[in-house]
């Protein structure tokens, strides 16, 4: 027996899910009409019928219902083995996800390097703060913050970041350093708090570090939604921030930025360069994480 026509099976796939042709057809993004009329070529071809229609109701028949599994389930692998050729169609081509503030702040000052030992590789930065999930995404690879395990995904440990009370060189000459983290005095603190709770607990605030709580303290803060933000006020003079050390090399080195305080505080998490475990060989991507690593230990090492 020939095969039924794709179209066929990807109308009734949709209508199988949705168990309404109309919605059917706003997914597909073609009428009503033509998918009934696919619905109708799948029942002629298979001489039997997928739906049970009634003035009221509609639904799969018994035997639309185990045919629709099948579907449903062979549509779903062609789509992730088409997503797979589409990510490798281009080995010497990567792309690679991470925050943008690490890919600005720390990879791409650096990026020059690898290009000059690998200069027929091109690296494309999809600089996001949502998670990559490597199936239909076309990345082939990421840098995440957390504590290395990741469902379905390798993890090379990068590096551990530290945090430092930083403030602008005017804001120190006019209210001097930070004496003490736990006791910062009358000292205006900046603070970052993403709005998502599980992103804000996987972050060292000052609430962590004070001794005794912020409001009873009464103690100048002002909250800022990410880090890079936080920073920027501490550059602007607006008080003293903790930042990530890889955050700030180039303002620390330039003095447009100065340690408020020298204690470091080590951050809850590290950076992992991550990949699917089911990824197919690709040397360009072997490259660039061991590139990646050497680097990352350039940085720990200083």
């Amino acid at each position: 027996m020939k095969l039924p026509p794709m179209n066929a099976l990807r109308a009734f796939e949709a209508v199988s899910r949705h168990l309404s042709v109309s919605k059917a057809a706003e997914e597909l993004c073609v009428s009503q009409g033509a998918v009934s009329q696919q619905i109708r070529n799948l029942e002629d071809h298979l001489g039997r019928e997928m739906f049970i229609r009634t003035p009221n109701s509609f639904s799969l028949s018994e035997e639309g219902e185990a045919f629709a599994f099948i579907v449903q389930q062979a549509l779903a692998e062609i789509a992730s083995a088409a997503g797979e050729v589409a990510r490798t169609k281009s080995r010497r081509t990567l792309t690679i996800s991470m925050s943008p503030n690490f890919a600005v702040k720390w990879l791409m000052p650096r990026l020059g390097g690898f290009y000059k030992a690998f200069s027929d590789v091109s690296v494309a930065l999809d600089q996001s703060v949502g998670l990559a999930t490597f199936k239909n995404d076309g990345v082939d690879a990421g840098i995440r913050f957390g504590d290395g395990e990741f469902d379905d995904l390798d993890s090379v440990f990068l590096f551990h970041p530290q945090l430092f009370a930083v403030a602008s060189p005017v804001y120190i000459a006019k209210n001097g350093k930070l004496e003490s983290l736990a006791k910062p005095g009358k000292h205006r603190l900046i603070d970052h708090q993403y709005a998502p709770k599980d992103v804000r607990a996987q972050h060292i605030h000052w609430e962590n570090l004070v001794s005794g709580d912020l409001s009873d303290l009464a103690i100048q803060r002002v909250d800022y939604p990410d880090e890079h933000q936080a920073f920027n006020a501490a550059l602007q003079g607006q008080g003293i921030a903790l930042i990530s050390d890889h955050m700030m090399e180039e303002e620390i080195a330039t003095g447009i930025i100065e340690y408020a305080n020298v204690q470091p505080v080590p951050a809850r998490y590290s950076y992992y360069f991550v990949s699917p475990v089911d990824a197919r060989p690709n040397d360009a991507l072997i490259a660039f994480r061991d590139w990646l690593i050497a680097e990352t230990e350039k940085f720990r090492t200083g």
